[in-house]
């Protein structure tokens, strides 16, 4: 299975986010990497986190990325967020391992 993305940078712009990543070190030894972006909204404390709701939009997609970059939308205003990248490969699906993966903790702004 690959390894993480790497080298993550996030533009935040009120209530929309743009993520943009380096692709693994580690490809599996396969040229099919794709991505998918696991969205969770937090409490102010961190403490808890769920997953987004269904309103969140994702340009062009939130799973099967085949570029490093997404734009994500709908967000609520003032809330954290985290965002876990993951980086899967053809073998993810048959590997006893989980997709390794980045994450990035956000906050937004106001709307």
């Amino acid at each position: 299975v690959p390894s993480g993305p790497r080298n993550v940078i996030s533009i935040v712009n009120e209530t929309s986010i743009i993520l943009e990543w380096h692709p693994p070190r580690e490809t599996g030894g396969r040229d099919d990497v794709t991505y998918n972006i696991i969205c969770k909204k937090c409490r102010a404390d961190r403490r808890s986190c769920s997953r987004c709701d269904d309103n969140v939009e994702f340009v062009p997609r939130q799973l099967g990325l085949t570029e490093c970059r997404v734009s994500i939308s709908s967000l609520w205003a003032h809330t954290p967020y985290t965002f876990d990248i993951q980086a899967i490969n053809g073998v993810s699906s048959k590997s006893p391992f989980p997709p390794q993966h980045v994450s990035v903790n956000i906050t937004t702004n106001q709307a």
